[in-house]
């Protein structure tokens, strides 16, 4: 291990032994055992994600698909804590977990994983392609023979779900985002953000079919779950136990373990290695 290795594992477990202190004190470490145990977890999962977006060499051997897999496994740990707790403040608690795992695994994906290392170029802003900049370019291109059938499907439908998530935990934490307008307030400014760092820091490039892209599919998506009332059914599911049974609850609860505990364990490997 690095030095910066050494400092970074060093913090973690500070910060964990300040944790345990803390929940001896308010005596909920023995009260409320799998809530500690879960946000202790969930704690070192993602400290293992962090510690593996920073360094270069695990990073790069890590794809979109694994990261999308691990964060819907803590997504299923959250949400299946959730109805084992079963009250109003654990789900509203939750809905905000969701939103910051949606938005970490979207950052890593567009800044991290498998993306070159950071190179500022705040002048590449007043170089773009001006291709880039004409609506519908770079689509027409992938239809007239210049790209894959894998391309295409990756960018052209990869780029309308990228935001899907963020309009659906929208709609599900607050009733006034079922109107469009309020979502796009939040999607089209982090939208343009993201595709200006991206050129800024040489990890991807600016264009503006992405941002159209990206805008349409939570319009349509919007569009076609608010048109039948079936974020309204779904909505329900997020705030009240509809999985009566404990022994499925639980069951859940361990299987969402899994990936989480693979990857730490490959990550140790690693480091070993």
């Amino acid at each position: 291990m690095e030095r910066e290795d050494f400092i970074y594992c060093g913090i973690v477990l500070c910060l964990f032994l300040l944790y345990v202190i803390y929940k001896m004190k308010t005596k909920e470490l023995f009260h409320n055992k799998i809530k500690c145990f879960t946000e202790i977890f969930f704690f070192f999962t993602m400290s293992t994600f962090v510690f593996v977006l920073s360094s270069i060499g695990i990073r790069y051997s890590m794809n979109s698909m694994q990261a999308i897999a691990l964060f819907a496994s803590l997504f299923l740990l959250c949400f299946s804590f959730g109805c084992i707790q079963n009250n109003r403040k654990t789900y509203n608690t939750n809905i905000f977990i969701y939103l910051g795992l949606y938005l970490v695994l979207l950052m890593s994906i567009t800044f991290f994983i498998g993306r070159p290392t950071f190179r500022f170029r705040f002048d590449r802003i007043f170089s773009i392609y001006k291709g880039s900049l004409i609506p519908f370019h770079t689509i027409s291109l992938y239809f007239n023979g210049y790209a894959s059938t894998k391309e295409i499907v990756y960018n052209i439908f990869g780029n309308m779900v990228l935001l899907v998530p963020l309009s659906f935990l929208l709609m599900i934490k607050n009733k006034k985002y079922n109107h469009i307008f309020r979502q796009l307030c939040i999607i089209v400014p982090l939208v343009v953000f993201i595709e200006l760092f991206q050129e800024i820091t040489w990890v991807g490039s600016f264009d503006i079919d992405d941002i159209l892209l990206n805008v349409f599919g939570p319009i349509l998506f919007t569009f076609l779950i608010t048109r039948f009332d079936i974020i309204g059914k779904i909505r329900s599911l997020f705030y009240r136990d509809f999985i009566k049974n404990k022994s499925i609850q639980y069951f859940l609860y361990f299987i969402s373990l899994i990936i989480p505990v693979l990857f730490i364990i490959k990550t140790i490997v690693k480091i070993i290695d």
